[in-house]
């Protein structure tokens, strides 16, 4: 029997740490379809206070913080 890779269902949630963080219809907005939060992609990181700049794309590439690992999205 071969083995099956895990499947990627996306970037776990801030609020429930399931993995179904989606992109919305507006840049930098997120919802999870697992707790329905909605969250909002920040230029400066809620956990150690850094500044980035925001990349407003569709992926989930730059919503961990450079300096500290921290999410970079805040519940709206």
């Amino acid at each position: 029997m071969a083995e099956h890779e895990p499947y990627d269902l996306g970037p776990p949630c801030p609020s429930c740490g399931e993995p179904w963080l989606r992109a919305t219809n507006l840049p930098g907005r997120y919802r999870c379809v697992n707790c329905l939060t909605r969250f909002e992609l920040r230029s400066q990181c809620p956990d150690c206070g850094s500044h980035s700049t925001i990349a407003r794309m569709s992926d989930l590439k730059n919503v961990r913080c450079r300096n500290c690992g921290g999410s970079m999205l805040t519940p709206v």
